[in-house]
């Protein structure tokens, strides 16, 4: 197994893992935005990049994705690749100043701040970095989103920014948005899921015992499609909350004791 030496410390890995597998394997923090070990690893958000030792001369690469096939020398802490991280976060906060995750992020890094104009409101505070487009594509199969526009003006968007017909408002863009740019909003009224800021709307399976919003109907439905046992079991429950599924599944095992126990009986 080749070898990485990150600040001094060697740490194996398997071939063709990452610098970032190796530096979690040493117990070595590198900050990450765009990397999600469920999606394919696109390093866009640049805020990763470590310095790698090449002998003659060092180059900046992205630890998220660079595969280790020999043995190979890396600086984290290095100023030049602390200087660069600290440069990718500062573009970061100017195109998400009020990201609270981001926020975060920075001040562990040691970024207070950002000398750049920040963006307006209306680009939603998008830093670009590709993840829920990768999860609706790769891991949904729906391609409900994509990159819109260019330059100053590139984001993430539905086709022709109108409420998408493919978005099964599954929530899954926002769950992995590191910047809590995406938003799930439930408007109970009329029982809808909206995934906003792309306006998708769905509507919401809601629960047939306390009336409590549980997925959108699109998602129960692939859900069912892919039970091949237990399928009307599983189709009643799916019209529960989990409070509700909870209960129900405690009295039929309640029930089933009781069945038990009566089976059991001497009858004179």
């Amino acid at each position: 197994m080749p070898t990485v030496i990150i600040d001094g410390q060697k740490v194996e890995v398997e071939r063709d893992a990452t610098v970032l597998d190796a530096a979690k394997k040493a117990g070595v923090w590198i900050p990450t935005l765009c990397y999600h070990p469920a999606v394919s690893i696109s390093g866009s958000c640049r805020v990763c990049m470590v310095e790698l030792d090449r002998g003659d001369w060092r180059q900046l690469i992205t630890a998220c994705n660079y595969p280790v096939r020999r043995d190979i020398v890396v600086y984290i802490s290095s100023d030049r690749a602390e200087r660069a991280r600290r440069g990718v976060m500062e573009l970061l906060l100017a195109r998400s100043p009020e990201s609270p995750e981001l926020k975060e992020l920075a001040e562990r890094m040691g970024v207070k701040s950002t000398p750049y104009p920040t963006v307006t409101e209306s680009q939603r505070s998008c830093i670009l970095c590709g993840l829920c487009i990768a999860v609706c594509e790769d891991i949904i199969g729906k391609a409900a989103i994509g990159y819109a526009g260019r330059g100053v003006d590139r984001t993430v968007a539905s086709p022709f920014r109108q409420p998408s017909e493919d978005c099964i408002g599954c929530g899954a863009c926002a769950a992995v948005c590191p910047v809590g740019t995406i938003k799930v909003r439930v408007h109970e009224e009329q029982e809808e899921v909206e995934i906003s800021p792309f306006k998708s709307r769905g509507k919401l399976l809601v629960c047939e015992q306390c009336r409590a919003p549980i997925v959108s109907t699109q998602v129960g439905e692939q859900a069912l499609g892919k039970v091949e046992m237990n399928r009307e079991e599983f189709r009643e429950l799916m019209r529960l909350c989990p409070k509700c599924r909870r209960s129900k599944t405690a009295a039929r095992l309640e029930a089933g004791n009781i069945d038990k126990q009566r089976g059991g009986r001497v009858v004179s």
